[in-house]
């Protein structure tokens, strides 16, 4: 997986907010039969059309679709959970026109609820101890992406037993073109993906504050946030998406900062897992995963990085998707560098004319006397006791 920087991540959100923007328009819910002109319009949409594209968003409205988005990537299994109860068991209170929930939905299954009500309980309880915690952090990603899936199958089922209607572009570059429904699954991703990211970043921080309960009191208020924006959306899908947009500003601002933490923390805990099952045998030539504590040169803090060696020394490369990769070279004539081992990260330390802390994963901790040698760093020698000590842990991490 290769990183993203800030500058990147922000413009494909924008693109997002713009599409999002645009699928919202008030121009686009007010077209009706009387309204338009029953010849083609300039951009090539006849009244049968215009009609048959406001029949399909009267069936799950932007509204229906946007609300429940905040709660599902707070904690996605037990959202959608919560969807599924409500339109198995709230119909007496619900929003009678909403698809999601209305009748007839597919969420009105108790099979889905009870699928989903398990995975909640498998992927929660791991997250109320320390101990067990990292576990359910190396697998946070999967239930995000399961999330997400869900939520679009959803909107397909929906859509099919909408009136066949052909998806109109309202947006056009190049030879791709977007439709009102592309654009707001892709709103969807975007939405969810940017809220989760901050939400792991700090349940994280809640793991390594070192509170015994702390973690349980988080993992509860995460899901009675989650289950109280979903009374909202059963409520008023309208007030739902104006707390979803609003969640999710937020969440934007802290993202990019967030983004590059959620990697290191990804990296570093399911190297932990593996090194710990499947502990490597031999020292691999590829470049070393190393994240900066501070910003080196160009290159930010906790970006994710590889460093190799080169005959003058190391060389520091962020790489990134849509512009020139980030390249620092460390000479080792002016330079030295140690590695230092820790409790959950492993430190190259370079001191001398470049300084910065590069920190690694455990994946290598079987062999770091091999794999200093191969990275022409100097073991830095230190007491079993002094590993193994967990006062270091927040440092390490932070």
């Amino acid at each position: 997986m290769r990183a993203q920087s800030h500058r990147q991540w922000s413009i494909l959100i924008a693109i997002g907010i713009i599409l999002l923007t645009t699928a919202l328009s008030p121009g686009a819910q007010e077209l009706s039969s009387e309204s338009v002109p029953s010849t083609p319009t300039a951009r090539g949409l006849s009244a049968a059309d215009l009609v048959a594209a406001q029949k399909f968003g009267e069936t799950l409205s932007v509204a229906d679709w946007l609300g429940p988005l905040a709660p599902v990537a707070l904690s996605p299994f037990f959202g959608i959970a919560c969807l599924s109860a409500m339109a198995l068991y709230g119909q007496s209170w619900i929003a009678a026109d909403n698809a999601f929930l209305g009748e007839g939905s597919p969420l009105a299954d108790p099979g889905i609820f009870w699928v989903f009500l398990i995975l909640t309980v498998i992927t929660s309880v791991p997250r109320l101890t320390k101990v067990s915690k990292p576990f359910a952090q190396a697998v946070d990603q999967i239930e995000t992406w399961a999330g997400i899936i869900t939520m679009l199958t959803l909107r397909f089922m929906i859509r099919a037993e909408a009136p066949d209607v052909a998806e109109i572009a309202v947006i056009q570059m190049g030879l791709l073109s977007f439709g009102i429904n592309s654009l707001l699954m892709l709103a969807a991703i975007i939405n969810i993906l940017v809220i989760n990211t901050v939400r792991f970043f700090f349940e994280v921080l809640i793991w390594i504050t070192p509170v015994p309960t702390v973690d349980a009191i988080f993992e509860m208020a995460n899901k009675t946030l989650c289950a109280a924006l979903m009374v909202i959306y059963g409520f008023s899908p309208t007030l739902a998406t104006v707390v979803n947009l609003a969640v999710f500003t937020v969440a934007l601002f802290l993202f990019g900062w967030a983004y590059r933490r959620q990697v290191f923390f990804h990296v570093i805990l399911l190297d932990a897992v593996w090194a710990f099952l499947f502990p490597p045998r031999s020292v691999s030539q590829k470049p070393l995963i190393v994240f900066p504590v501070t910003a080196v040169g160009p290159v930010p803090a906790r970006a994710r990085c590889t460093l190799t060696q080169t005959d003058s020394g190391w060389t520091l490369k962020h790489e990134r998707i849509f512009r020139g990769d980030l390249l620092v070279d460390i000479s080792c004539d002016d330079s030295s560098a140690d590695l230092i081992p820790g409790f959950i990260t492993n430190c190259v330390r370079v001191r001398g004319a470049t300084v910065a802390d590069l920190t690694f994963s455990r994946w290598y901790n079987v062999l770091l006397p091999k794999f200093a040698v191969s990275l022409n760093v100097t073991l830095n020698e230190v007491d079993t006791a002094t590993v193994r000590d967990r006062t270091g842990l927040k440092a390490e991490l932070t």
